[in-house]
């Protein structure tokens, strides 16, 4: 670094080199020099959330009467500052995600730029430590914001989720007179309607956001106040107590109610509750990516291939094939899913990874929890559009279904299994209507037929 781009920092280790305008100090520096790996920084929904921590602590700290007002006033609306607007403020938080497992650098980081934030501006002298980390450690700070970021993603998440179930309740309402052939194994089977099949998805749907809210409320505890290593050393006794107070403040318009997680080192030694939210997600990412792969069948074609449905295309499909047009929402939402299912099994080793009072993998943990939620926070929209934007081709599924020769299966009360059997294995070998081969090969009448096979009455 030229001289005038940088200034001179102080650490216990000495004197550093850092970038003149960076907001940051010595150990942000140390870090950002130390853990060269990725270029993946903490997201923007992380820094908020510490942001919004650091403010918490601070009014807490009052009412504890260990932090002066004047000071918790200048780290409060700094804080404010930061996570009202943390992508105004993200190049200040340069650390790798793979640094120290406690992800200590990440919360100095916030220490620093909240104290030089203040001596810049309002010209106050705010210690990283003794100030802004008043009562706190990174051992219970970080996680505390892994579940203040989890907690309130979840909390958009399940919104989007209802969104989703309503949209595929309207479209299960709109198709439901229309009947077509059910499908196991990829085969043919008995009818079912359009209403039936998207009822399905719903419930599945729901099921999953039934386990995303269960595991929000073991989320709600936070560890803050267990400080080092989950005692509570250097803690006031009330201090959990209030600032769980101030974050409900500050998150009230998300009905949110954090609450003192009773034995602390719980939270910091392991991050279970993490692990259980991720496994949640993995079971919403496992059914959007069945819904996705059933959309893509159904549209698959539009000549070979079943094409029951008609998507919105979006763009050229291929680079050498004219025309061609492919389901790239329903492929872009299947690979989402998969990457979800990927980052579970990260948060699974990390999860195991802890050692006596504290996991120290909580910055991986951090990272892959929120880019789950991003994930199905984003292909949940995508998936309400793609269920909007497409047409059923009716005549198509009509055909399909009455070609369909399973739907002798409800001969079986009438002819027995074994007839019904050879009138289908007969239709399929002279791909004829099962109309036409059950009139000849039994006594019953086109009419007797009609009723007993009408499509209303086989689902």
């Amino acid at each position: 670094m030229k001289k005038n781009n940088y200034r001179i920092e102080q650490d216990s280790l000495g004197k550093i080199k850092v970038p003149q305008n960076a907001l940051y100090g010595a150990q942000t520096q140390r870090a950002v020099d130390n853990f060269k790996i990725s270029g993946i920084t903490f997201d923007p929904a992380f820094i908020q959330a510490l942001a919004s921590l650091k403010n918490a602590c601070a009014s807490a700290n009052v009412k504890c009467k260990v932090l002066p007002k004047v000071k918790a006033s200048t780290i409060s609306n700094i804080s404010k500052k930061i996570s009202s607007n943390p992508l105004d403020f993200i190049d200040h938080f340069p650390i790798d995600i793979f640094q120290t497992g406690s992800g200590t650098s990440t919360n100095m980081n916030m220490n620093e730029v909240i104290s030089e934030i203040a001596k810049r501006t309002l010209k106050r002298s705010i210690h990283p430590n003794d100030d802004v980390n008043m009562s706190q450690s990174s051992n219970d700070v970080i996680p505390t914001t892994i579940n203040i970021s989890s907690l309130t993603m979840s909390k958009t998440l399940s919104t989007s989720l209802d969104f989703l179930c309503d949209s595929l309740n309207k479209k299960a309402k709109k198709l439901k007179d229309i009947i077509k052939s059910g499908r196991t194994h990829l085969m043919d089977a008995v009818p079912i309607s359009f209403e039936q099949e998207l009822n399905v998805w719903e419930e599945q749907v729901r099921a999953s956001q039934a386990q995303i809210d269960l595991s929000c409320e073991e989320i709600s505890y936070l560890p803050i106040g267990g400080t080092a290593i989950g005692t509570g050393i250097n803690a006031p006794k009330s201090f959990s107590k209030n600032v769980c107070s101030e974050l409900n403040k500050i998150y009230r318009e998300l009905k949110i109610k954090f609450k003192p997680l009773p034995v602390k080192g719980e939270m910091m030694s392991s991050q279970n509750h993490i692990l259980t939210l991720s496994s949640a997600l993995t079971r919403y990412a496992s059914t959007l990516l069945k819904i996705a792969n059933d959309i893509r069948w159904m549209n698959s074609g539009p000549i070979s291939g079943l094409s029951e449905i008609s998507l919105k295309a979006l763009q050229p499909g291929s680079s050498i094939m004219p025309g061609k047009i492919n389901p790239v929402i329903s492929e872009s939402i299947m690979m989402a899913a998969v990457h979800v299912n990927g980052n579970h099994s990260t948060i699974l080793q990390a999860t195991s990874s802890g050692s006596f009072q504290l996991n120290t993998m909580l910055p991986v943990i951090a990272h892959n929890i929120i880019e789950s939620l991003y994930l199905m926070i984003n292909c949940s929209f995508s998936m309400i559009d793609l269920i909007d934007s497409f047409s059923v081709n009716e005549e198509t599924v009509k055909d399909s279904l009455f070609k369909n020769p399973i739907i002798a299966t409800k001969l079986n009360q009438v002819i027995g299994y074994d007839m019904a059997s050879k009138i289908v294995k007969k239709a399929y070998k002279t791909n004829s209507s099962i109309f036409d081969i059950a009139e000849n090969m039994t006594s019953l009448t086109k009419s007797d037929l009609v009723k007993i096979l009408d499509p209303k009455k086989l689902i």
